[in-house]
């Protein structure tokens, strides 16, 4: 374990080690005893402290990739946290790019990088990108989707064809393993070598041509794998939302219209109150001033009798 570039917590450093000494067991009993070389993994903190040799190596909305030939597997702390992925998913991937490399050595560049990539997802568990059969699904319905050919030497730069490409590798080399078993996949890898391409060493394991391999693979996807009826279903629901939308909208108008007018009748009562409480104001202000010009009127003393009229003469 390495602490790269970066600010790089021992913490950070030390919880990598402890997946790594945790994945390393399951992975190198399915390569039959491989690591037989040490190998490096550099914790790194950010993108944007990689050199640029390496920074380049980083690709687009990815955590982490493996120098093959050079034994080193580089993590970026800040890309997984970004990307909300499993560190674990992520060790498990790397690793197995690294045993695999080994396993087939001398001749590890001549594995195509769709079966690399394919095989440390299907290890991994875990997908890159999000990647989806559903995905797929369409495309290959409308025959759109490229063969593995163009997948053999790089993947794409940009995000989204960057996604099919882990799609349609993590798919097809599943497909592979559940139907041919992992072992033979694995025997065909190390018969591959600059004269053997991984194709013919595959359909020569597993007695199918590799084109009657991507025909069976592609009828797995439309009719085995439930990828289209989860995107009719996904569609179905959009439609069903876009369907209740109005009804959705018209509801919420009775609802804000119903509020409006229980807003307006309490602010009418409220100013009902107010008039009243102003008019009896008003009232007892005119109270206070008739009464005491009525007590004027009447002042002298009670007792006294009334005076008599004059007498007549």
């Amino acid at each position: 374990m390495v602490a790269g570039t970066g600010d790089v917590d021992a913490g950070h450093v030390a919880s990598i080690r402890d997946l790594v000494g945790r994945e390393l067991p399951r992975l190198v009993r399915v390569f039959g005893g491989v690591p037989r070389h040490p190998f490096f993994v550099h914790v790194h903190g950010a993108r944007e402290t990689l050199p640029d040799s390496l920074g380049a190596l980083l690709p687009a909305e990815s955590p982490a990739f493996a120098l093959l030939g050079q034994h080193q597997v580089h993590l970026v702390l800040a890309e997984i946290t970004r990307l909300g992925v499993d560190p674990a998913a992520v060790v498990r991937h790397e690793l197995v790019h690294e045993l695999l490399d080994q396993y087939v050595a001398p001749h590890g560049r001549s594995l195509p990088r769709w079966f690399h990539e394919g095989l440390a997802q299907h290890l991994a568990g875990d997908t890159y990108l999000g990647a989806r059969e559903e995905d797929l699904a369409w495309r290959i319905m409308a025959h759109s989707l490229r063969g593995l050919g163009e997948l053999r030497e790089r993947f794409p730069l940009e995000v989204e064809p960057l996604r099919i490409a882990y799609a349609h590798s993590y798919s097809y080399v599943s497909w592979l393993a559940r139907e041919y078993g992992l072992g033979d996949l694995l025997a065909a890898a190390r018969a591959t070598d600059a004269q053997v391409p991984f194709d013919s060493a595959l359909a020569g394991r597993i007695g199918r041509r590799t084109s009657d391999l991507d025909a069976a693979w592609r009828d797995y996807v439309i009719h085995g794998s439930g990828a289209p009826w989860r995107v009719a279903f996904d569609q179905c629901f959009s439609v069903l939302l876009l369907l209740a939308l109005p009804v959705l909208v018209l509801a919420l108008r009775r609802h804000l219209s119903k509020e409006g007018r229980t807003a307006r009748l309490l602010v009418e009562k409220e100013n009902r109150a107010a008039a009243a409480a102003a008019a009896a104001a008003a009232a007892a202000r005119e109270s206070d001033t008739v009464r005491p010009a009525s007590e004027a009127a009447g002042d002298g003393d009670p007792a006294s009798p009334p005076p008599e009229p004059p007498a007549l003469r």
